[in-house]
């Protein structure tokens, strides 16, 4: 279990602050999705996960215990987007990973086979999906208990992100199989893809945490409601736990989208004929969004 308690970082330079009092729990051996608008702190969270910096303030607790950053560095993997990919050789990166115990030579083996990765020469000498293909390589095959993956399929094209997908399930699947469970966070903006993949869901905008839960929970955070809006809003008026989210126009009618409702509400939707739609999983997170940036 990793428990996060009122982490706090501020950038030099800047007056906003990237990560606000964040507080929240990852379950071992879980793969969860961190998923946000760009500048949301999900890139921030995950370098003081792994060591990268230290926050201003807050504690990050493994398994009961407060960490240092040299402990989370031992911990933890990230893989991502590199400042100055060309200065980044590829066979340094391998030698930095074969050191740790848990370095896996021939899942590392099958993945350059299957995605066809060129080894040798700099990172900057890739396009930005080789580069990705080749640093997620790396970190699966590392074995590290935290492995954080930040845009593991950017620019890549869709058999490959099916591909880096299922791959990712199996190093998570093989770990808890060996006794030896990984905790894997990954971010992506392709969030209709990750619904698939994850288990459970941290939502981030402006720095603050939105929503800690499960994917399941997220996909039925709202509803869409079609029909005439008067008939809507006055149902819905009369539900103190309804709320709604955005309303658009179709005619005579308006789809409504609205979350809080109650089994007596839906009822009174349905006798009077409103359609009641369910949201896909990328309309609710982007229902979510808008209701806590409004």
């Amino acid at each position: 279990m990793i428990h996060i308690d009122s982490l706090t970082h501020t950038y030099r330079g800047s007056k906003a602050a990237a990560l606000d009092n964040v507080s929240m729990d990852i379950a071992e051996g879980s793969i969860t999705g961190v998923l946000g608008p760009n500048g949301s702190g999900k890139t921030t969270l995950f370098h003081a996960l792994v060591g990268y910096l230290e926050p201003a303030s807050g504690a990050i607790i493994i398994d009961g215990q407060e960490t240092s950053r040299d402990q989370r560095i031992a911990l933890g993997v990230y893989a991502g987007n590199y400042a100055d990919p060309a200065s980044v050789s590829t066979k340094s990166l391998l030698r930095l990973a074969s050191c740790r115990p848990t370095w896996d030579e021939g899942r590392f083996a099958r993945l350059s086979d299957r995605f066809q990765l060129e080894l040798g020469g700099s990172l900057g000498k890739r396009s930005q999906g080789e580069r990705s293909l080749f640093v997620t390589a790396i970190a699966l095959a590392c074995g590290a208990p935290i492995t954080m993956l930040d845009e593991p399929t950017d620019a890549l094209d869709v058999p490959t992100r099916m591909a880096l997908t299922e791959e990712i399930i199996r190093a998570s699947a093989d770990a808890a199989e060996a006794g030896a469970p990984r905790t894997l966070l990954v971010a992506s903006h392709l969030v209709s893809e990750l619904e698939s993949l994850i288990e459970n869901v941290i939502v981030l905008a402006e720095g603050r945490v939105v929503c800690v839960d499960t994917a399941e929970h997220l996909r039925a955070y709202a509803l869409a409601l079609v029909g005439r809006p008067e008939v809507i809003h006055r149902i819905l008026d009369a539900d103190a736990e309804s709320r709604v989210l955005s309303e658009r126009q179709l005619g005579r009618f308006a789809r409504i989208v609205a979350t809080g409702l109650t089994d007596a509400c839906l009822e009174a939707l349905a006798a009077a004929d409103v359609e009641v739609q369910p949201l896909s999983f990328q309309d609710s997170f982007v229902s979510l969004i808008d209701h806590n940036m409004a």
